[in-house]
Parts: structure tokens; C-alpha cells; sequence
């Protein structure tokens, strides 16, 4: 996404998402906004579909094997020691607020919420 347009859109969504997080600015939310997002949304989903898979096969099979396993310890850390989507992708994996989208859509949020192997409470199992 090198195009200004693309760079110009992403930056709305960095300043409403900014917004979102801390109450600060004042963004205002119109239905040209709203399309605007919907449209940045599409070209992103987009290009994630067309050049990841490019990326993916472009590494090597001990790259990929690495970065593979390397996720998954991350996930299961997650899954034991618990926390929201954001502090998956930003702390334990160490992306910035660009991988929010493409994470998403590849279905990080679901294993966030739905993977639990932290301790259960002898007080859990009687329930």
C-alpha cells in the first residue's frame, strides 16, 4: 500500500483509532467517514489476500518453521497467563497498530478469546 491515497487513509484510521484509546480529539463521524473506513477496510483485506501469501512462500521452510513455532509459544502464553487481543498482537507479538487489521481478519481475535488454559479454581471445576 505505498499509494499516498493508501497512506492518507490509513492515517484516519490511526487518528480515529487514537481517539478511540484515549478520549483525546475530537473526530467526527459522518457517513462519508464511515465510508471512507469501509473502503480503506476493502483495499487492505485486499492486498492482504493477494501479496501475504506471496510473502509466506517467498521464506524458506526453516524460516516459516521458526516464525511458526514461535507463534505458537506466544498464543499458548496467552492462553495460560490470559489477556486482550491488543496486548497479543502489540506486547507478546511486538507488531504496531498496522497489524490490528490483517491479524484480525486471519482470526487472531477468535484464539484470543477463545483459548483458556490458564489454572482453573478447585471452586471452577464444581460449577
Amino acid at each position: 500500500m505505498s499509494d499516498p491515497k493508501d497512506i492518507k487513509l490509513a492515517t484516519e484510521d490511526k487518528a480515529l483509532l487514537h481517539a478511540a484509546q484515549t478520549g483525546e480529539n475530537c473526530v467526527e463521524v459522518t457517513p462519508e467517514l464511515f465510508k471512507t473506513l469501509r473502503e480503506n477496510l476493502d483495499a487492505r483485506q485486499k492486498d492482504i489476500d493477494e501479496r501475504y501469501p506471496a510473502l509466506v512462500e517467498a521464506c524458506d521452510y526453516e524460516t516459516r518453521l521458526a516464525i511458526v513455532a514461535w507463534v505458537f509459544k506466544a498464543i499458548v502464553d496467552h492462553a495460560i497467563e490470559g489477556g486482550t487481543f491488543r496486548y497479543l498482537i502489540y506486547d507478546r507479538l511486538g507488531f504496531d497498530v498496522d497489524a490490528y487489521v490483517p491479524l484480525y481478519s486471519a482470526g487472531g481475535m477468535t484464539i484470543s478469546n477463545e483459548f483458556d488454559l490458564s489454572p482453573k479454581d478447585a471452586t471452577d471445576e464444581d460449577a
